[in-house]
């Protein structure tokens, strides 16, 4: 009789997940705004972060990846988040890209770092997509990570026409659709002096593949979106974290670096036309979460970068150094230039 009730309990709850399961429509605009001002710099300059919903500073160790732990202290939330928010580099850069904010979830005590960060930064509009939204995750048994609300955030110093939530195509069975993320990007569009767009694309892509089919599906659609937008005669800047190696000579000590828990892959290089270019100084970007962050013992990879257009030159690339003290990412910051300003269309 009790294990009826179990698995009468364990279907009911199912079904309630399913009924409240977060289903996003393919393409949802996120900001309208036909008469936004024109972006007339010849640079732009772009800092990707994912922040680890400040919650996955030095202390920690995360149970996906072979750790033990769900969340940190609130205390250590709030000081990693206004640790976060209020990064130096954030002065000089045009937009910031930003993964993984939660909006409301258990592991962040219900904090809304999305009005926090905006708060923050009062000089940058903010353009939020969720990519995760589950009533509750029931794993780990012993400390479930509960209710998760999380998304993808740009900070747009200089306001776009237009904003998407585009949502990646999924190869995931029903079961894990539940319960794992709605992976998307934030694609941006923002006028130019030459009558041009800057389409600017904040990316988080699947961490936990095994045999890489979901990540292949999301990479195909990036490709598809990105060199369209190039043929239409735009400047395309693809930032964030991608959960895979560039292929880029300074990245191949990363390419065996691995745990059973996470393994990334290294993008082929025949995965966009020659003409695009990967921005990476190859320091690393992420450390591993099977254990609490030790210096020159944890393992790290390179996962956090930029890709570009034919069209746009690369003036520097950098990782900053944070020794994972807030995140288990470090920052990374590019300065571009947009070639043939000046010439109208």
């Amino acid at each position: 009789m009790v294990a009826g009730f179990s698995v009468l309990g364990f279907l009911l709850f199912l079904f309630t997940v399913s009924l409240t399961s977060y289903n996003p429509e393919k393409e949802i605009i996120l900001t309208n705004l036909p008469q936004a001002p024109v972006f007339s710099s010849d640079t732009v300059e772009i800092l990707t972060w994912n922040i680890g919903y400040a919650g996955l500073g030095r202390e920690m160790d995360f149970f996906y990846d072979g750790g033990k732990q769900t969340r940190t202290g609130k205390a250590k939330t709030l000081e990693n988040l206004d640790s976060i928010a209020s990064l130096t580099e954030f002065r000089t850069a045009d937009f910031v890209l930003f993964q993984e904010v939660d909006k409301n979830s258990r592991r962040t005590y219900g904090i809304d770092e999305v009005s926090a960060i905006a708060r923050q930064m009062p000089d940058y509009a903010a353009v939020y997509a969720t990519n995760y939204s589950v009533l509750f995750v029931p794993v780990p048994l012993s400390s479930p990570l509960g209710h998760v609300e999380s998304g993808i955030m740009t900070m747009c110093r200089y306001m776009p026409s237009q904003s998407l939530r585009y949502s990646y195509p999924s190869k995931q069975s029903w079961l894990k659709k539940l319960f794992l993320p709605r992976r998307c990007i934030i694609l941006c569009h923002i006028p130019l002096k030459n009558g041009s767009q800057l389409v600017l694309i904040n990316t988080h892509n699947s961490a936990f593949d095994s045999n890489g089919e979901q990540r292949n599906e999301e990479m195909s659609f990036l490709k598809t979106v990105a060199v369209n937008e190039y043929k239409n005669g735009n400047y395309v800047i693809i930032g964030g974290d991608w959960n895979q190696i560039p292929p880029l000579k300074n990245t191949l000590k990363y390419r065996d670096i691995k745990t059973e828990y996470f393994a990334p892959f290294t993008i082929l290089p025949d995965f966009i036309p020659d003409e695009w270019s990967w921005a990476s100084d190859g320091n690393p970007t992420n450390r591993f979460l099977d254990m609490p962050y030790v210096e020159n013992h944890t393992k790290e990879t390179l996962i956090d970068f930029f890709l570009i257009s034919p069209n746009i030159e690369i003036l520097s690339v950098k990782c900053i150094n944070k020794k994972y003290k807030h995140s288990d990412h470090n920052p990374v910051i590019g300065k571009f230039l947009l070639k043939n300003m000046n010439i109208n269309k």
